[in-house]
This record gives structure tokens, C-alpha cells and sequence, in this order.
């Protein structure tokens, strides 16, 4: 089971908080669990099928909940306690402010594409669906802190407003984000992909 920290960047680049995370196989596909704590205090539990799409999640940012799980072509659940369906269909994705949904995303890619995707955003959870680019680079040694890694690197672009970064993706653990996130501590454990140098 790979765990470890993030240090989440702010703005400006400096460390902003820290994401502290363990994710494994599971009998349902993969399941990925983090304690996230910048100005407040966040946790992400999410679980995917064995071809990576959205099983169920669970956020919970303190002052807002979402528990949601695809049902006949909606996200349905509950969001701080009401009711709530997001259209989603079986080739949308699902993206919120944490490595592991862009590790989801691009386990389920095989090249470069233009993906429809529901975003909830930070803290408020409010379902937005945006359009979102995943260019894919051929594998490479990635440096970060805890080690040097053979990765696939993507580059991101939302869409709508240009913002891009490229991130590195080792297994099923994303080992580099430019701008936004750092990995700080890792130990790939029996399922993990371990630095190679």
C-alpha cells in the first residue's frame, strides 16, 4: 500500500498545508484515502472499479460533505445532506483539488485528449462540468525529494481558462505536479512503485 505527503503549494509556490495519503487495490478495483490540512482541514475517500471510473467518493471539507456514486447516468448522492444528481455518463471524468483524481484520470487514458469532466470545487464542492486537455509524454526519470522515479509525464490544461502544468505519474501514484504539488515523504509498500535511484 503506497502512502505518503504531498505539500500543497500555494499561489506563489510556497508550501501552503500537506495532503497525507495511502491508496491500494482493493476488491472492487482501487481505493485512495487522504488527510488534507492547509487553512482547514479536508478528507478525500474515493473508489474506482477495475477500469478506473468513479465507484463511489467521499469529501468532507469541514464546512461541506459530498457522498456520491454513479447510478443510470447521474452522480448521485447527498451534499451537506440534500439530495443531490450530476449528469455523468460513462466517458465524463472527475476532478477536484487532490493528486488523486488526476491519477485516476489518466490511468483511464491511453493518449493524448480532450475529456468532459464534473469539478467540484475547493472547499464549497459545487459540481461544475468543464472541459479539460490530457497531453501524454513518453515515459522518463523524474527527480523529486524522496527519490528519482520512471514516470509518465502529461501535461494538464483546463480548458476554460488556459491554466496548464505537467505532472509525472509513477503506478498509481502521481510522484510530481509543477505549481501545485510536491511529494515530501514516500514508501511504496508491497503494491507501490518504488524510486528507482
Amino acid at each position: 500500500m503506497p502512502t505518503g505527503r504531498y505539500t500543497v503549494l500555494g499561489d506563489d509556490g510556497a508550501p501552503a498545508g500537506t495532503e497525507d495519503f495511502r491508496c491500494a487495490p482493493g476488491p472492487m478495483g482501487w481505493r485512495y484515502f487522504s488527510d488534507i490540512q492547509t487553512d482547514h482541514h479536508e478528507i478525500v475517500d474515493i473508489a474506482v472499479d477495475r477500469d478506473w471510473r468513479i465507484a463511489r467518493l467521499r469529501f468532507d471539507t469541514g464546512e461541506h460533505h459530498i457522498l456520491l456514486e454513479p447510478r443510470g447516468g447521474t452522480l448521485s448522492g447527498y451534499r451537506d445532506r440534500q439530495e443531490i444528481e450530476i449528469p455523468y455518463g460513462p466517458e465524463m471524468h472527475l476532478d477536484y483539488f487532490t493528486p488523486a483524481t488526476n491519477a485516476i484520470i489518466c490511468r483511464r487514458l491511453t493518449e493524448t485528449t480532450e475529456i468532459e469532466v464534473v469539478y467540484l470545487e475547493p472547499v464549497t464542492l459545487e459540481p461544475t462540468v468543464v472541459r479539460q486537455r490530457y497531453e501524454r509524454h513518453d515515459p522518463e526519470p523524474v527527480t523529486t525529494t524522496v527519490g528519482t522515479f520512471g514516470a509518465t509525464r502529461w501535461t494538464f490544461t483546463a480548458l476554460d481558462s488556459g491554466w496548464t502544468a505537467d505532472l509525472w505519474i509513477a503506478g498509481d501514484t502521481v510522484v510530481k505536479y509543477d505549481r501545485l504539488f510536491s511529494l515530501a515523504e514516500y514508501e511504496a509498500g508491497a503494491s507501490g512503485v518504488p524510486p528507482i535511484a
